[in-house]
């Protein structure tokens, strides 16, 4: 990654950041624009749940996509590689053994994230009158493409700024922070932390950004970050639903 790095950083520096800032204004233009249509009649009328789910999936695997050399460029031949966000598959650079070690690792801090994860959940129970603490109701293919569309945005960010800085390791957690910069500027992710049916999830979230950067850090592997994300939202959903009856409210 180094080599491409330094290979990416005399090419068009300035092409890949254009589409990191991009990217990020059109997250905060998205989340404003609906923010504010919710306040107007025609807004309320309009802007209903499936436009702004297939408005999430659309941005957040486009902009991985074009940054691959989707359209108008040839397939892979873009600003980032496969390889950059981590979309490993089974080849020399990556035989069956390192995806042993990989897939050893993702269980490994997995386990250990969501035994940490389940210990904070269970003190936050605690006491006469708990928090009331909630996950709304999500199938598991719902979660699992939450999950697809979260990771996938969270490694362009990862994998530019790694190029751009010719580090991986502070691609990583500055990507981290460009995420939870988004978060705190987003005026519906702000409100989820005062809402009793989404805050849950929101915490739930952001632990698993930080999960997923500190998995990336260690293999370098996407699908790794995925099926760890799913697993962990897998096992609160049900936890989070026992003391939720019929919530339905959800932050973006």
């Amino acid at each position: 990654m180094a080599c491409r790095a330094t290979l990416l950083l005399s090419a068009s520096p300035s092409s890949l950041l254009f589409w990191v800032l991009g990217s990020v204004l059109v997250y905060l233009l998205g989340s404003h624009v609906r923010w504010w249509l919710r306040t107007t009649p025609l807004g309320r009328l309009t802007v209903g749940r499936w436009p702004v789910e297939v408005g999430r999936f659309l941005f957040f695997l486009g902009v991985p996509y074009l940054a691959l050399g989707g359209w108008p460029l040839p397939p892979f031949h873009g600003l980032l590689s496969p390889e950059d966000l981590g979309l490993v598959g089974l080849n020399a650079r990556w035989p069956v053994t390192r995806w042993l070690e990989a897939a050893g690792t993702g269980a490994g801090l997995g386990s250990l994230a969501a035994l940490i994860l389940v210990l904070a959940w269970t003190n936050a129970r605690r006491g006469a009158d708990p928090p009331p603490l909630r996950f709304p109701p999500r199938p598991w293919w719902a979660l699992l493409v939450d999950g697809l569309c979260l990771e996938a945005h969270w490694a362009f960010y990862r994998a530019a700024l790694a190029l751009l800085l010719g580090s991986v390791y502070w691609g990583v957690f500055l990507g981290l922070g460009l995420v939870y910069l988004e978060w705190g500027l987003n005026p519906w992710w702000r409100q989820g932390w005062r809402s009793n049916g989404a805050v849950g999830g929101q915490w739930l979230r952001a632990a698993l950004a930080l999960v997923a950067a500190l998995l990336f850090l260690l293999t370098h592997n996407l699908w790794v970050c995925l099926a760890v994300h799913w697993a962990v939202e897998q096992l609160f959903w049900p936890l989070g639903r026992e003391r939720s009856r019929g919530s339905r409210c959800r932050a973006l």
